[in-house]
């Protein structure tokens, strides 16, 4: 059963929202309210649950999982007819033609840093309180999810804008950490709070646990190469070995079953975003309504919306017979479709074809046009099953993980081949696909491993879960072409910081190419 202790922050998310989160500006709380709430240590909830609630923002997928994947050769959203131009905002994503004044940079920006404030908001007004076991924890879980948005700052711009929770005169501008800094800051927030830190057996996997500080330790390391120029394959092993070694988690047997609806602590989950369809939370975490054609209504699900596809380079990288990943059909008689990737004649819960909205079968199809496509163009991704009797269609069933031990095993394997330990890469992509054989089938193991073997393996297993364009431009793979995008400017690999953050924070200068 789920917990709904962390859904409650959609409660008090308000009390700490920002007006200008671009220089990380608190509001300063209404006077009794606030008041009220910093001063009382019984609402210490209402103030370590915002910097939580911050987390859903990193897997809607119009925001920062858009960032991610729709610049990638894992998704994209051609236009049909007048449906999904959006501003040409899906097409500049694709073709890496984004500027400094494209929606999503200014929503993934504020909504990020917004992340950062209101951890600051909690680290500065816990440690008001006297303090005990408590309070000490929600402090360091605290510095984690600051350290975490810091993380995904840096990583998609390139520069952190920063000040400490008791640097409490918001006349002045924070000051900006350049890549390497705000790499290095957020590696000794980590190595600080893990003695602090309880196990997920102690908390579950919807809290910041020391499993979830050693896997960005893990992911920092590896991708510091892209951040400073040096490497930390060592580093990036040594975090994953302790992962690996806890006997926390375990890598599925089952594939899907992390992925069906009303799932919340699984073996493979190291940090979660609980989600629920029993409340009102809004249609941005709807993996279901976005991708599928208007016509594959199911149960009370009737508002589908025809719109982001796989491309097709990534589409013919599969074994499509042996790799469990890439098709589940337990939930086709409840909801007409499959889990993994839709391709060919789609049917209803009937067994009835389906159809166009001109009459035409719907048949899903790898050719894509991405300034004019007919509505069957695209293989569609389902990969959380959603609720077909719910009551909320656009609220979700489905917590997201956005930490899983698959994820570090296949750290791990990179950061072995590129010390020269290939052999041992090797054993961890094999023992990932030894778990991924599809029903009656075996997918083979490999008898040697390359970097692009191990690039193809994180797409197997993550694709769609907010990681791709990190691992394309840690590869020297995200400025290369793909279906529908031509080769582009090395500078992409960094966004634009956004006119509205420039234009607040004197400290920041755009990123070069903008």
């Amino acid at each position: 059963m789920k917990q709904y202790k962390f859904i409650l922050f959609f409660i008090v998310l308000g009390l700490f929202s920002t007006t200008s989160c671009t220089d990380l500006e608190e509001n300063v709380l209404d006077e009794q309210l606030g008041a009220d709430l910093v001063n009382n240590p019984a609402n210490i909830e209402s103030l370590i649950n915002p910097p939580y609630g911050s987390l859903r923002r990193t897997i809607e997928w119009y925001d920062y999982w858009a960032l991610q994947e729709v610049s990638s050769d894992e998704v994209i959203i051609p236009t049909r007819g007048t449906d999904w131009y959006d501003n040409g905002d899906w097409q500049q994503l694709h073709l890496h033609t984004w500027t400094a004044d494209h929606g999503r940079m200014k929503n993934v920006w504020d909504a990020l840093s917004q992340g950062v404030s209101r951890a600051n908001t909690a680290i500065y007004y816990i440690g008001q309180f006297d303090q005990n076991a408590k309070t000490e924890l929600y402090i360091n879980e605290a510095r984690f999810l600051r350290a975490y948005y810091m993380y995904l700052i840096n990583d998609l711009f390139g520069q952190v804008p920063f000040r400490e929770a008791n640097e409490l005169d918001f006349s002045v501008s924070p000051k900006v950490l350049n890549r390497k800094a705000a790499a290095d800051y957020i590696i000794s927030e980590c190595k600080a709070i893990i003695p602090m830190l309880k196990t997920k057996a102690e908390v579950g996997s919807e809290r910041v646990t020391k499993g979830a500080a050693q896997a960005l330790l893990a992911k920092v390391y590896l991708n510091y190469m892209v951040y400073t120029g040096e490497a930390k394959w060592a580093e990036a092993k040594q975090y994953s070995d302790e992962l690996i070694n806890s006997g926390a988690y375990s890598v599925a047997g089952d594939y899907w079953a992390m992925f069906q609806k009303d799932v919340a602590e699984h073996p493979e989950f190291i940090l979660r975003v609980p989600m629920d369809d029993k409340v009102d939370m809004g249609s941005g975490s709807v993996w279901i309504n976005f991708t599928l054609h208007y016509s594959q209504t199911f149960g009370n699900i009737n508002s589908l919306w025809n719109g982001p596809s796989t491309t097709k380079t990534f589409f013919d990288t599969w074994d499509q017979k042996n790799d469990a990943r890439f098709y589940d059909n337990r939930n086709i008689a409840e909801l007409g479709f499959n889990q993994g990737f839709m391709v060919g004649q789609q049917y209803g819960i009937n067994g009835a074809p389906l159809k166009q909205r001109n009459g035409d079968p719907l048949v899903f199809v790898p050719e894509i046009n991405l300034g004019s496509s007919p509505e069957n163009a695209g293989v569609r991704v389902n990969k959380f099953a959603p609720n077909a009797n719910t009551q909320r269609q656009f609220s979700s069933p489905n917590d997201v993980p956005i930490m899983r031990i698959s994820d570090i095993y296949l750290v791990r394997a990179e950061a072995k081949f590129r010390s020269g330990d290939t052999q041992g890469a090797l054993a961890d992509i094999n023992f990932i696909r030894s778990k991924r054989n599809a029903p009656g089938k075996t997918l083979p193991v490999l008898t040697a491993v390359t970097l692009d073997d191990i690039l193809k393996e994180r797409g197997f297993e993550l694709y769609w879960e907010g990681l791709r364009r990190q691992d394309l431009v840690r590869f020297g793979k995200f400025t290369q072409a793909w279906q529908e995008k031509p080769v582009t400017a090395a500078t992409k690999t960094l966004f634009p910081l956004p006119t509205s953050a420039i234009d607040v924070n004197e400290n920041l200068v755009q990123n070069p190419g903008y």
